[in-house]
Order: C-alpha cells, then structure tokens, then sequence
C-alpha cells in the first residue's frame, strides 16, 4: 500500500521528534520521498507558536487500521502528550493523508482516509504537492472530487500562509 503521511509539531523539541519519526517509519516500510519542512501559523487554537509541517510516501504491507495504531504507538513513544488540547501544543502529530486510489472510513477507530479536512489545509497540501502533486486522494472514492489531484486543491487555500523551510531529515 501507497500511504502519504503528514507529520507536524510546534514544540522546541518537534524537530527533533519530525526526524525520529521519519526514521522510525522506515522500520514499518519503505519511506520512498519525503518533502521539505514547512512553517504555518496554527489554525482553530491560536494562541500557540507556529507550527512546522511535512509529508512523506510510505510504501508498507500494513492495512490502514494497523497503520493507524502504529502512526498512534509512535507518536506516543516520541513523546507527544494523549492528554493533550485538541488543536492544541503538540510535540509530533501524525495522520494518514491519503492512501493511493483506497477511501476508508472507520469511525469506530478514528480512520477516514482521505483526511476529512485535507482540502482546508494548506499546511497539509503544500508538502504533500511537493512530493506528488498528481496524487488524486480521492481516486477510488465513491466521491464528486476522485478526479482532483492535490495541486488542484492548492488554489483555494493559497490565503493561508505558508514557508518552506528545510527537509525533515
């Protein structure tokens, strides 16, 4: 499975925690690109520092579901608080973006794929246009938008600013 994976934090140590979790991903499958860092000013809770973000293609054997726990297990192992505010300060944050031409929903476990706010987020979408700017995140959906690709959807959220910094290794 094709797996596009984004990965953010706003704290001192995040960057610290980006880089080990690109490495700890290698140990569940093959990490085949990964794009630069980004900066962004948080949304939803704003009183917050600014947050630095990225995306990486992770080919893997493993089925969504068990991704999941292991996006869930790292991001756990590095450090990042459970208890933590929604939207809030956080050390590492993993979620699935997208998974090559496969839609999940799993709401008992948390899982829907595409990430159901993908096309609101530029922090999400600039990485992810940089390393596959084709990638239709929908492709495979029973979905109006299975024909858009990721650089369609960078348009309409080109109001909200966004720096490219440095990779995340």
């Amino acid at each position: 499975m094709r797996a596009f994976i984004g990965l953010g934090g706003n704290l001192p140590e995040s960057a610290t925690a980006l880089s080990r979790a690109v490495a700890e991903l290698r140990a569940i499958g093959s990490v085949t690109k990964t794009s630069s860092l980004y900066v962004s000013a948080p949304r939803d809770l704003l009183d917050q520092p600014d947050f630095s973000n990225a995306a990486l293609e992770l080919q893997t054997d493993l089925t969504p579901e068990d991704l999941l726990v292991e996006l869930k297990r790292l991001e756990l192992a590095l450090g990042r608080d459970p208890q933590g505010l929604r939207f809030g300060p956080r050390l590492l944050d993993l979620d699935i973006l997208a998974i090559d031409g496969k839609c999940v929903t799993e709401t008992d476990i948390d899982l829907i794929v595409p990430h159901p706010r993908l096309q609101e987020r530029r922090f999400a979408l600039e990485p992810l246009a940089e390393i596959q700017p084709d990638l239709q995140p929908w492709r495979g959906c029973a979905d109006v938008r299975r024909d858009v690709t990721v650089a369609d959807l960078l348009p309409a959220v080109a109001d909200q600013d966004v720096l490219r910094t440095a990779g995340p290794e």
